[in-house]
């Protein structure tokens, strides 16, 4: 079994008996602000540089710009475009000139990717879903949704997709991509008292992991994430 992929959270990756197997497609979602791309990020900055996986942050919502101005605020150390890239929409269009023409953003989508996988890259995320969904007009969702994520298991690398939901709403997502998925990480604020809010995480799935799924307290220290055991009230 190939090497799995390390969160980069401390204790979170002790929960996944090591990390997230390699070849899975993980859903990494939660609310507004939640931290999602910050951990993506983090996650995706340490493995290019401390363990030589090239990775691909692709952002179909934020300017390249804007995203290493949060990764400086967050510590996230940035390493030559050869090991971690960070690639806005403009990028794709630059190189996909028919985006203009054809519109249709998943076939696009799938060409960049399947590019940079060619040029070597190990891990890519994809920022976000919801982005995408906007972009696209589809004609059967569900339909070419399984095939996007039929595309992504062949690359046999590591793929995160961010997106926006809220658990306990019982919003989960919005065309059955929970059970394309081969993992879950969850993020969402909670309320411990009137005046004090704390960001939580779990993982509610991860194939070939026996994980527990409680919420952990997700801490951020200069460049440091790690999860806390909540105490109960």
């Amino acid at each position: 079994m190939r090497d799995k992929i390390k969160t980069y959270i401390e204790g979170f990756d002790e929960l996944l008996k090591g990390g997230i197997p390699h070849g899975h497609i993980v859903l990494v979602r939660g609310g507004p602000g939640t931290f999602k791309s910050s951990i993506t990020m983090n996650m995706l900055s340490n493995n290019a540089g401390f363990d030589g996986k090239k990775s691909l942050y692709l952002s179909l919502e934020e300017t390249k710009e804007s995203l290493q101005a949060t990764a400086r605020g967050l510590g996230i150390k940035e390493w030559d475009e050869d090991k971690f890239l960070i690639a806005d929409v403009s990028k794709i269009r630059l190189e996909h000139t028919e985006a203009q023409e054809t519109h249709n953003w998943l076939k696009i989508v799938e060409k960049y990717i399947h590019r940079r996988v060619e040029d070597g890259f190990d891990i890519i995320a994809l920022d976000s879903m919801s982005a995408l969904y906007s972009l696209m007009e589809f004609k059967n969702p569900r339909k070419e949704l399984f095939k996007f994520f039929g595309f992504l298991k062949r690359l046999n690398i590591n793929v995160f997709l961010i997106t926006e939901s809220w658990e306990d709403a019982g919003r989960y997502n919005l065309y059955g991509e929970d059970f394309l998925s081969d993992g879950i990480i969850y993020l969402k604020y909670h309320h411990v008292s009137e005046t004090e809010i704390q960001l939580w995480m779990r993982c509610v799935k991860m194939r070939q992991v026996n994980h527990t799924k409680n919420y952990y307290a997700l801490l951020h220290e200069g460049n440091h994430f790690q999860i806390a055991r909540v105490i109960s009230e």
